[in-house]
């Protein structure tokens, strides 16, 4: 199939390809990874989001430089929730075998603890807006900046310090029990 694109983008937009790939290949897999914690699931989404880069490469490239990157790993992210959102419906045999010899851990009881606050924690973020959710992404699992997001979102970085604390602030209030109303009221 990478073939059937690459015939049919431009040498201009292979060597964008190639480029985005050489930069955040390793970057993309180690993101994906430490949310799936699956090497073979880490590697599907790395390689959807690559063909998702290529079928979008026009956009891509019309893209500032400095917006590439997140760009793309916004679409990771999605790639690596649509494996969740799949995972979801199926058991794998290695998950369970991972929290039979999980070595890391012998004290079952805090390791229970922290999976229920993870998923805690992916339950209140899901309640947020997609606009939210994106933001929550770049500054916490892309590590950006509020400068580099008020660039990327076109506002300023005031305003993006602010946004970042009414979600933040939403946040805490949906972990720590609040029903779906505003928690800003």
């Amino acid at each position: 199939m990478i073939f059937i694109f690459l015939g049919v983008i431009s040498e201009d937009e292979k060597d964008l390809v190639n480029h985005i790939f050489s930069k955040m290949n390793v970057k993309m897999y180690h993101i994906s990874f430490n949310i799936l914690r699956s090497h073979i699931d880490a590697e599907e989404a790395v390689a959807q989001t690559f063909l998702k880069i290529m079928e979008h490469i026009e956009k891509i490239s019309a893209l500032p430089c400095p917006q590439r990157e997140p760009y793309c790993v916004i679409i990771l992210k999605n790639e690596t929730m649509n494996i969740i959102r799949q995972r979801e419906k199926n058991v794998y045999v290695e998950d369970i075998d991972y929290f039979e010899h999980n070595n890391q851990s012998n004290d079952m009881e805090e390791e229970f603890i922290e999976v229920e606050n993870k998923e805690r924690l992916f339950s209140c973020i899901n309640k947020l807006s997609a606009d939210e959710k994106d933001f929550i992404y770049l500054r916490f699992v892309n590590d950006m900046s509020f400068k580099n997001i008020s660039q990327l979102l076109n506002i300023t970085e005031e305003a993006a310090k602010k946004r970042g604390q009414r979600i933040l602030r939403k946040l805490r209030y949906y972990y720590e029990g609040g029903d779906k109303s505003d928690p800003n009221k």
